[in-house]
């Protein structure tokens, strides 16, 4: 004989609170990330000081010695602007979804680039200028 009560399906269990959690939130920028972030801004802010000062009196400079101020070059001072907002930026941006210490350890690479490559553009002007001064590149 067969049984005529249909089959009983099973019912769905009622999700439970920990199924809507999805993986751990990534940490936000509260006061101790702010904290770091503004005393490495204090570094960068020292970088940008000295190349408006170099942006500045480099001109001063070229005009002292007699030399025309149009053969400066005036990309690598502006450049020298230019970077440690960029990297800076750039390290805030990389270090969004990163734990405090490597926002930290992303900022301190970040100003060891600026350092670096603000060097580098203070010597290639060093390098360049016999050269825009003698008219051979200018």
């Amino acid at each position: 004989m067969t049984d005529s009560t249909p089959e009983a399906t099973p019912t769905p269990e009622a999700p439970t609170p920990e199924a809507f959690e999805g993986p751990a939130p990534a940490p936000g920028y509260g006061w101790p990330s702010v904290v770091v972030a503004a005393l490495f801004g204090l570094f960068y802010a020292y970088d940008l000081w000295e190349a408006v000062s170099t942006f500045f009196e480099l001109p001063t400079f070229y005009e002292a010695f007699g030399f025309d101020v149009a053969q400066l070059p005036w990309w690598v001072l502006v450049l020298m602007l230019v970077l440690p907002v960029v990297v800076f930026l750039l390290a805030l941006w990389a270090g969004r979804r990163r734990s405090l210490a490597e926002r930290a350890l992303l900022l301190l690479v970040g100003l060891s680039v600026v350092a670096a490559l603000s060097l580098g553009l203070i010597a290639l002007e060093a390098v360049l200028r016999p050269a825009l001064l003698s008219g051979v590149l200018g």
